[in-house]
């Protein structure tokens, strides 16, 4: 049997088409949120039962992994990789939960696809990449095209509330910019993260990085959710009396909208490095899209369609920039 390491060219198409299909199960997050959201699911809940479900996965996986190393991680290798899984998958999904209750899938997809604009400047700023002047158009296109989601959503609103007063529009309004920014913050946080994350996955493995960043991100959520129920006087619920019907899209969103593809984008970082991870999710946004549309009965208008075909240009430009 053939147990040559596969070539540099082959490697990097293999990193790709990972991220690629990581990027396309990530895209069905943000639909299935809001279509629980509609079933009458609260935030810590949901996100407390995605990671609880999705945790026995990576205590087996990396318990496997465990196994195979030749030598055994040190504690405080551990404790660092817990750290940037708690930045990268307990904030970063805590703050998109939250956003999403006031924002549009859409718009949430395509303010998180544009994360790799967040990774190019916390580099400059932080981790001593060079700046370059060809990333500057790249990031206007960008922005601009967040800009025109951000005036999709905002047409919603006005239409919503069309029939009643001023203060209702400014209250959803209000709502509005609360969601978009708990979203960028989401996005910072996992930017930060895919930065973070490519030497601890050096000195772990992507497998059991991402079962260590995974299981700290559950227990961090464990007491969130614990510190909560101590604070509003409520007993600590951690089996919630669902129908069958949210059950299954609890499931459907730990598994496959977080288990299968977080090991997908450590397994891409460690070919292709965060910079290139982070770019190749082009289908991801025009997944949400037409997924948001079909399934949430969310409008596709010239503001939604010229802000997904910004953004996603403008990432695509930024990839191309050495």
């Amino acid at each position: 049997m053939n147990t040559a390491a596969p070539a540099p060219a082959s490697r990097e198409r293999i990193g790709l088409i990972l991220a690629l299909c990581a990027a396309t199960l990530f895209s069905t997050k943000p639909i299935l949120i809001k279509w629980l959201y509609e079933l009458g699911v609260d935030t810590l809940p949901l996100m407390w039962l995605r990671l609880s479900i999705a945790l026995p996965f990576y205590l087996v996986i990396g318990y496997v992994a465990l196994l195979k190393m030749k030598q055994r991680p040190t504690l405080a290798a551990i404790g660092r990789a817990a750290l940037v899984g708690i930045l990268g998958y307990y904030l970063a999904s805590l703050l998109d939960l939250l956003g999403l209750q006031y924002v549009s899938a859409q718009l949430e997809r395509l303010v998180l696809y544009a994360y790799p604009s967040l990774v190019v400047l916390l580099g400059i700023v932080f981790f001593g990449q060079p700046f370059r002047r060809a990333i500057l158009l790249p990031l206007a296109i960008t922005y601009a095209g967040l800009l025109f989601m951000y005036g999709n959503d905002l047409s919603m609103v006005s239409r919503e509330v069309s029939r009643d007063t001023a203060m209702a529009f400014a209250n959803n309004t209000a709502e509005l910019i609360q969601g978009t920014l708990l979203v960028i913050g989401s996005a910072l946080s996992f930017a930060l993260y895919l930065l973070l994350s490519k030497r601890r996955i050096a000195e772990l493995g992507s497998v059991m990085f991402t079962s260590v960043a995974m299981t700290s991100a559950t227990l961090a959520t464990l007491i969130n959710n614990s510190l909560t129920s101590i604070i509003e006087g409520q007993p600590l619920d951690l089996l919630p009396d669902y129908s069958q019907t949210v059950w299954l899209g609890v499931l459907a969103l730990a598994i496959l909208a977080t288990v299968i593809p977080s090991f997908l984008v450590s397994t891409a970082i460690a070919r292709i490095g965060p910079e290139k991870t982070s770019m190749s999710g082009t289908l991801g946004p025009v997944t949400t899209t037409l997924l948001a549309v079909w399934l949430l009965d969310e409008p596709l208008s010239l503001y939604s369609i010229a802000g997904m075909v910004l953004v996603v240009f403008g990432v695509w430009k930024l990839s191309k920039v050495k």
